[in-house]
């Protein structure tokens, strides 16, 4: 049987996403192979992942997030973006909320017509793995940080991020054994030369989508997490380039709060069409 679903078009800095408002609980669960179909650029409708809007009996309303590989992840901070502005766009929410996340309940505010800003929760001392023993990095690559800001990140520093070879190193160290079962994201990181403010360069290959994307908020955040933590009692400002646009990261002294803020787009809506659509 044939079923109907609207969906919507929402990127956040190039990070692109098809986001689904399941209030109403219309669609009782979401199939990996339907996740795989939806995403599929030629033969679906093309995206980073697949985002729902539901109920949820702690926040405001619930997310639901898959990558375009169909498994479901904890969270997805430029994700989470996109599902807030289109909440928001919905009227199921005020410009100041909470939604529940697998990594618990976040903080969010419209901070401007199209720019969200997430609270992003670290999960300080969640894994002890650093980096494996048995990998060697090219030159002027270096290991920096790994680190769980809702999903696991690799952070690893590099001297001239435009010559990186992203798809070799990301794929090796991605299913690298030492970051089963889940694998990891991984972070090229360039810092700037300005002495007095804290920008960086990044380009992230995503797990789950398992290539490069154009941006990355819980990469970002990450990232910026990895060259500020030296200084617990400095509150931070961190402006994140990557290569869809510019994201910045707030922390707060001692990491009591950290946010994201950065720009979303909606692109479009329409009517999806397809046999077991539950």
């Amino acid at each position: 049987m044939n079923r109907t679903m609207e969906f919507h078009k929402i990127h956040g800095a190039g990070n692109d996403f098809i986001v689904v408002n399941n209030w109403n609980g219309a669609h009782h669960h979401w199939e990996s192979d339907f996740v795989r179909s939806i995403c599929a650029f030629h033969t679906g409708i093309g995206a980073d992942g697949f985002l729902a809007i539901e109920r949820s009996k702690v926040a405001n309303f619930r997310m639901r997030f898959f990558n375009s590989d169909g498994h479901e992840a904890e969270m997805c901070v430029n994700g989470s973006r996109c599902i807030c502005y289109l909440a928001y766009k919905l009227n199921l929410v005020e410009k100041e909320f909470t939604f529940e996340a697998g990594d618990g309940v976040h903080k969010a505010k419209i901070s401007g017509e199209e720019s969200i800003r997430i609270q992003v929760l670290w999960r300080r001392g969640h894994d002890s793995r650093t980096f494996p023993v048995d990998f060697i990095l090219p030159d002027q690559v270096y290991f920096k940080k790994f680190i769980n800001t809702g999903v696991p990140h690799l952070v690893l520093e590099c001297r001239d991020i435009d010559k990186i070879l992203i798809d070799d190193l990301g794929t090796a160290l991605r299913f690298h054994p030492y970051y089963q079962p889940e694998g990891t994201n991984i972070n090229f990181v360039q810092k700037s030369d300005d002495t007095n403010n804290l920008s960086l360069r990044l380009r992230t290959f995503e797990r789950g989508v398992d290539a490069e994307t154009l941006s990355c908020g819980s990469g970002a955040t990450a990232c910026a997490i990895s060259y500020t933590s030296e200084n617990l009692n400095i509150d931070s400002e961190v402006e994140v380039i990557t290569r869809g646009g510019k994201l910045s990261v707030s922390i707060v002294k001692n990491f009591n709060d950290i946010y994201l803020e950065g720009p979303v787009a909606y692109i479009f809506r329409g009517i999806y069409s397809k046999e077991g659509i539950l």
